[in-house]
């Protein structure tokens, strides 16, 4: 008989209680417990910050409300930015379509750029209001008439700039300083930044370069295309978009040393981002202001023996007409 108990097979235990009473309030203390641990904090973000950047200044309201800050930015940075300046990018793209043809039609004239960097045609000087072509022999060529045309139209624009920009730059500056920055003479560029170019990355190179850029009183840059521009500031390097809705105007050394070192000198560099569908070059407009004395001749033979300027519009209509007469001439004795 007893062997026969221990085979039959223990009960079942009881079954677990529902959850009710004492241990249903405990479940739902502790979900509450759970619900305040788990909560998040509110968290507030930090405001959108911007790295500084020169000022960008509405060249229609210069006259009015914008002098502080491009004043502002000429002392702190040693640049600005100009938009609304007038010249269309239409015209620009323009030109930009034909600029290789040119320089390839104007090699006897193409002086070196920044060492390895680049390369420039001067084509206009002004000086108080009074300009002159200087790239004679290339505005003869009637393949490019269209180009020099748009490149007459900008440099009026660009000299018009120019004059705004230094009556702002006279506030509150002593008499002698009015007199030399009043006295300046700037030429108008067409550079050349081929794509295919490494500049060399070595100490000797980076202090011939930024003494290249700040050998003037001021420059002004109008790229044909988007780029990022960079300037070495005295906080340390800067860069920015920039592109033919803007011109970026640097501060040189001769005006860093006119104002006693109140406007400060920075290099400035653009860097373009070719495509593959991109011109084996990229192209800008560089007007360089500097003393009469500093004026570089960009290696042209005949910039120096220019007795008399005259109007930028006078010297392309003579041009125009004795091309004419040569063609009339040709035909009646032909």
């Amino acid at each position: 008989m007893r062997r026969c108990n221990s085979m039959i097979p223990a009960p079942l235990p009881s079954p677990i209680p529902t959850g009710r009473g004492m241990r249903s309030a405990a479940s739902e203390t502790f979900s509450q417990f759970l619900e305040k641990s788990l909560q998040l904090p509110e968290l507030t973000l930090p405001g959108t910050h911007l790295p500084p950047a020169p000022a960008e200044i509405d060249l229609r309201s210069l006259s009015l409300g914008s002098t502080d800050l491009m004043l502002r930015s000429a002392r702190e940075f040693g640049a600005f930015r100009i938009r609304c300046h007038g010249i269309s990018s239409g015209e620009l793209l323009t030109m930009a379509d034909e600029a290789e043809r040119v320089f390839q039609k104007s090699r006897n004239v193409v002086v070196e750029l920044n060492g390895p960097d680049g390369e420039m045609i001067p084509c206009v000087r002004s000086s108080k209001g009074s300009m002159e072509f200087m790239a004679h022999d290339i505005i003869r060529d009637q393949a490019h008439r269209n180009f020099w045309v748009h490149m007459g139209n900008v440099a009026r624009r660009l000299d018009s700039v120019v004059e705004q920009v230094s009556l702002v730059l006279q506030h509150n500056t002593s008499i002698e300083f009015m007199e030399r920055i009043q006295d300046i003479e700037s030429v108008i560029c067409l550079c050349r930044y081929p794509h295919d170019n490494v500049p060399k990355q070595n100490e000797d190179t980076s202090v011939k370069r930024k003494d290249r850029y700040c050998d003037h009183a001021l420059r002004f840059y109008l790229p044909m295309e988007k780029c990022i521009f960079y300037i070495q500031t005295e906080r340390g390097p800067l860069s920015f978009d920039a592109g033919p809705h803007n011109i970026v105007v640097t501060v040189g050394k001769q005006l860093q040393e006119w104002s006693n070192g109140v406007f400060k000198c920075v290099p400035g560099e653009m860097i373009f981002m070719p495509s593959l569908q991109s011109s084996p070059a990229s192209f800008s407009i560089e007007l360089m202001c500097s003393a009469p004395s500093n004026n570089p001749n960009h290696g042209l033979n005949n910039s120096e023996d220019c007795d008399k300027i005259i109007s930028l519009a006078d010297q392309v209509l003579f041009v125009f007409c004795l091309i004419f007469l040569y063609k009339v001439l040709y035909f009646v004795f032909s």
